[in-house]
Parts: structure tokens; sequence; C-alpha cells
């Protein structure tokens, strides 16, 4: 017989699998986009990846939030809510507060993770290890998703040719960059009559942030003769709110064509999966000291158990010792009066 219930679809079991088969999706959309590269002569970018997984991260925060309130908020209650999501999305589509179309659409439903991620630490009845490790789990993959999200959509990059004791502005960059020497040599053994194998251009600069020096080191430009390719090293800056990038596209007498590649909040990446693991780590110990605490409870019972019947069988053991000396007494008693009546006699 079937349920009348209207929303009874709307559980924890369903919303779960719901989640499993986005966060599925998610991962055969990266692995068919690092696959393709492999076997075709096409080269994908972050756009192809943006466009196709959008639309699957966003629901998947959805569900996340909704496994998050379920079952304590009825299911009504949580088509509300998602109406409510739904609304503002279209609002900030419309108004664009953060003047990009990316994240103004998921703006409101990272918020609705987030503050459910809030709600469920609030109703936790205790904050034990193994109650609050889940939640920090789900701060990371929230972390995780808004810095995918942010960093890919309103990044900055471009190139620019610069001489060598100058400085270079990237277009749209907050930094600059100084280029305080130019070297190369020859690397690895002689091959085809030239002295080495390899030749290294090393571009020394210096990194800029409002005028301000932050940091100091070089990106190599090697041309390999024996595998007949050109390749650059990469340098990587990072802080709290962003990551720059830099390589070299070209070198040519004393000009370098160096590439820059801001990132914000990539690093909500990197605080996301560090969330994550560690949560991972705190709800398997708390686990494991949980099956420990009833495997030792369950001992002290069973000792308890056992002490218990020690006892019980040592007062019946006393109780017939003490049966037997009353019939030992009543037996010698009933001799006596015997011995009495025959004296009398």
């Amino acid at each position: 017989m079937k349920s009348t219930k209207p929303l009874e679809f709307i559980n924890s079991r369903n919303a779960m699998l719901a989640a499993i088969i986005m966060f599925s999706v998610l991962f055969m959309i990266l692995i068919i986009g690092m696959l393709i590269p492999l076997f075709t002569d096409a080269t994908l970018d972050a756009g192809w990846f943006n466009n196709r997984t959008m639309l699957p991260t966003l629901l998947l925060a959805l569900l996340l939030g909704v496994c998050l309130l379920l079952p304590d908020v009825s299911p009504t209650k949580i088509l509300i809510i998602l109406a409510i999501v739904l609304v503002t999305t279209v609002l900030f589509v419309y108004l664009s507060p953060f003047h990009n179309a990316a994240i103004d659409v998921s703006a409101p439903v990272f918020l609705f993770a987030t503050l459910a991620i809030v709600y469920r630490i609030i109703r936790l009845p205790k904050l034990t290890l193994r109650s609050v490790s889940p939640q920090i789990i789900h701060i990371g993959i929230v972390l995780i998703l808004i810095g995918i999200v942010v960093s890919t959509n309103i990044r900055i990059d471009g190139s620019t040719v610069i001489h060598d004791g100058e400085l270079g502005v990237f277009d749209g960059q907050p930094y600059a960059v100084k280029i305080t020497g130019i070297s190369d040599r020859y690397e690895g053994a002689p091959y085809e009559g030239q002295p080495g194998s390899s030749y290294v251009t090393m571009i020394y600069f210096e990194l800029y942030h409002g005028g301000t020096l932050i940091d100091r080191d070089e990106v190599k430009f090697i041309t390999d003769f024996k595998w007949g390719q050109s390749y650059a090293t990469n340098y990587v800056y990072r802080s709290l709110t962003e990551e720059v990038f830099i390589t070299t596209k070209m070198v040519e007498g004393n000009y370098a064509n160096l590439y820059m590649r801001t990132a914000p909040w990539i690093t909500a990446v990197w605080g996301g999966i560090i969330l994550m693991s560690l949560g991972i780590v705190l709800l398997m110990y708390s686990v494991r000291t949980g099956k420990e605490g009833t495997k030792a409870a369950e001992t002290i019972k069973e000792r308890k158990k056992e002490t218990k019947k020690e006892k019980r069988g040592k007062r019946e053991e006393l109780g017939n010792e003490e049966e037997k000396g009353d019939i030992d007494r009543k037996y010698e008693e009933l001799l006596q009066k015997e011995l009495s009546e025959l004296k009398a006699r």
C-alpha cells in the first residue's frame, strides 16, 4: 500500500543519494576533461570545465544544505527555503552585486549551505569530537567549492614584455614585476655538437604590490635539444587572499615575455582541503576511540557479571555449609538425647 504523504520523498536517504550522484557527475566531468587531451590534439582551458561543472556544483551545495537540515526541518519548510534561495539567486543575477554572472548565481547557494552548517552545529545536543568532526568536513567542502568558483571566474591573467632592469606592469593586475637580470648557460652532457643537451635562460625578478617589494625569485626558460622542445619553470606567490602565478613565455636577448595570473580566493581551496582532511582524521579517531570505549565498557560489564556470579556462588556455598552444620548439630543433639535416655534406664 502506497503512503499518502505528499512530500515523503524529501528525506535524508534520498538527499544523500542525490548528493552522491552529483558528486559522481562532477568527478566524471573532471576525468573526461583530463583524458581528452591525452587522446586528441585539443587543449582544454578552465572555461571548458567551468561551463560543465557549474550546475552540478550548485546542486551539490544545495543538497549539502538539505542533508544538514533533514530530518529536523520538515519537507514543506525545506521547499520554502529552496524557493527563497531561488528567488534570491534571480535577484542577484538581475542586480549583479559582484559584477560576475557565475559568482552572482552561486553566492545565494553557498550562503544557504553555510547557514545550514551553522544550524546543524547549533542544534548539536553536545559538542563532542564525533559530532563536530562531520561539520568540519562540511565547512571544508563549502570552502573548496567557493574557492574553485570564485578563483576560476574572477582570476586575472595576461602577459607583457619587460626589458632587463625595467619594471613591467600587467593590465588589471595589482602586482608588477621588475627584471633584475637575465643570464644563460648550457646544461647537461654535450649533444650533437652542442656544449650541453639543453640551453637554460634564467630570468631574475622582483615582485611588487602597490610599489612595495614583497619577494625575489627567478624563472627559467629551457630549450631541450635532446627532446626537441622548450618549456619554462613556474613561480607561485601565495597570500591569505590570493595566489600569483608567474612564468616566462619567451626570452630574446635582454627582453623577456612574462605571463602572470592572479587567482583570488584560491587559498580557500587549500584551506578547505586542510579542514576536510582534519575533519576526516578527527572523525576516524573519534570512531576508533568510541569503539575502544564501548569494548572497555562491555569488558567491565562482563567482569561485573562474573563478580556477581562468584559472589552468588560463594553465598550458595556458605548456605550449603550452614545447612550442613545445622544437620550435624541436630544429629549430635539426637545422639545426646538417646544416650541420656539409655543412662536413665
